[in-house]
């Protein structure tokens, strides 16, 4: 019951009405009363000592689909929040089986959404040729030696597209729901970089080592923080926040412990990302700030604690007996005759690693490795589906690139700021990202790089659009005219 005061028009005298509560808080109050009942009982009807955290688990759930179902972009927010998580802060097969589960319950709340509200759905040219390349990935499987491999590849592949390139493209529509993705991007970042910096302090880091942070590899550590950089940053930086001290320290303390992460785990390809990051965003006068102090904070460091970049130093300059690429000029090399002999239909999606073993031992020695992987995205899907699929694939890549460029040369004529800070970040992210991504072993199917090709054709919202009604409901800001996807919403293609 809640309680309001209200004044008598004859008497005047103030009196006490009580309102009973809505129907909605009613439900909630029961749904929770339901829930912990449940959760007691479930021990007296189960002797298994986990049952109530089972229980609660399943009323979590319940409770989350509720909710989703109303607003379904929070189940995308919570797919993309659990694709991101570090891996090893939970065990890796709950993460992976929760990211299959989360990511399809987001497909289906927004595809009742869509039907319900009667939407348009988004198919952009790099949705388009992406779903190409499925479909020919899909039939080079039957050429393929192993054909279990090649099916699971190309589940990946598909979950990747109906999250980055179906889901988020549709439902992030609104500024509201752009700055909700930053803000899902931010947290990610911050819980791995706090998680770093908690195993730093409490294990210590030897110079000449590779610091890995729980279970996640040392090359994406770097990678991941440079992603999630772009939300860090737009939470200073978007049209719809207000800039203070305390967003200011907080963006500043988050890319020095990025730095250092970097810097530990001796990766070189996330350390070159972050060194080309940092100087693109020196290009545009919003972000020229930040680039220029993630700079300072190099030179700083490498002044005041060399250590950090030891292994760093040591592996660029291959003084460990290694190559300067690591070993992947044996592997490069082994791919072309691969394709060579495979030119037009490859030897089968998510077959490489079986087939080229043979080519890279005439090379080098694999030691004990099944499979050998070549750490070259574009290289492995060429020997995989054959000239038709690099063809589709590089074309989605293209075709993202052309509508950010695009994008960026409507707002400078609409005199909308240089580039805006959307497009300023994306493109300094995106530079340094693919600096690495050439050279990255599996990224021809990884979450961040599906991630990028969303952030590059996603619509972004400059600061002058005006507040009015729109998809994401009232008080949202909907896209200016001539985004993508504003003004009715159709195939897309532009």
């Amino acid at each position: 019951m809640t309680a309001r005061r209200k004044v008598l028009p004859r008497e005047g005298m103030p009196q006490t009405v009580l309102q009973a509560p809505g129907a909605r808080r009613v439900a909630l109050i029961v749904l929770t009363l339901c829930g912990a009942v449940a959760v007691g009982a479930s021990s007296l009807a189960y002797a298994l000592p986990y049952a109530p955290l089972l229980a609660g688990g399943a009323l979590v759930a319940l409770t989350a689909l509720i909710i989703w179902i109303r607003k379904p972009v929070w189940a995308l927010y919570a797919a993309i929040f659990v694709v991101f998580l570090p891996i090893g802060l939970i065990p890796t097969q709950i993460q992976s089986l929760l990211n299959r589960i989360v990511t399809v319950t987001a497909a289906l709340v927004w595809l009742l959404d869509v039907i319900a509200r009667r939407r348009r759905v988004v198919l952009y040219s790099t949705s388009w040729l992406m779903l190409g390349f499925l479909a020919w990935s899909g039939l080079s499987l039957l050429w393929a030696e192993n054909l279990s491999r090649g099916a699971n590849t190309l589940q990946v592949f598909a979950l990747r597209l109906l999250l980055f390139l179906l889901l988020l493209p549709n439902e992030i529509q609104t500024q509201e729901h752009l700055d909700g993705l930053m803000n899902t991007l931010a947290l990610n970042g911050w819980a791995l970089v706090l998680v770093g910096a908690y195993g730093a302090l409490r294990q210590g880091y030897t110079a000449g080592t590779r610091f890995q942070v729980l279970s996640q590899n040392e090359n994406g550590t770097g990678i991941m923080a440079l992603v999630a950089l772009v939300g860090v940053l737009w939470q200073v930086l978007g049209p719809g926040n207000r800039p203070g001290a305390r967003s200011n320290v907080l963006a500043a303390a988050y890319l020095v412990l990025a730095l250092a992460l970097t810097a530990m785990s001796g990766s070189r390809g996330s350390a070159i990302s972050m060194v080309v990051a940092l100087l693109a965003l020196c290009l545009w006068r919003q972000t020229r700030p930040w680039g220029a102090f993630g700079l300072l904070m190099l030179a700083v460091a490498a002044i005041s604690a060399p250590l950090l970049f030891s292994t760093t130093l040591e592996r660029f300059t291959a003084l460990r007996g290694d190559t300067l690429l690591g070993g992947r000029e044996a592997l490069w090399k082994a791919a072309w005759w691969l394709i060579r002999d495979h030119p037009m239909l490859g030897v089968g999606l998510g077959n490489v690693p079986d087939v080229i073993r043979p080519y890279v031992m005439t090379l080098r020695a694999v030691w004990d490795y099944d499979l050998v992987v070549i750490h070259n995205p574009p290289l492995t899907i060429w020997a995989e589906t054959g000239l038709p699929g690099i063809a589709l694939y590089l074309g989605a890549l293209g075709a993202a690139v052309t509508c950010f460029v695009r994008r960026a040369r409507g707002l400078l004529q609409a005199n909308a700021g240089p580039l805006g800070p959307y497009m300023a970040v994306v493109a300094a992210v995106s530079a340094g990202y693919l600096c690495s991504w050439i050279k990255g072993g599996g990224m021809e199917s990884d979450y961040s790089y599906f991630l990028m090709l969303a952030l590059l054709v996603v619509p972004s919202l400059p600061p002058s659009a005006e507040r009015q009604p729109g998809a994401g409901g009232a008080g949202a800001e909907p896209l200016p005219e001539g985004a993508p996807g504003a003004g009715g919403i159709g195939n897309g293609r532009r």
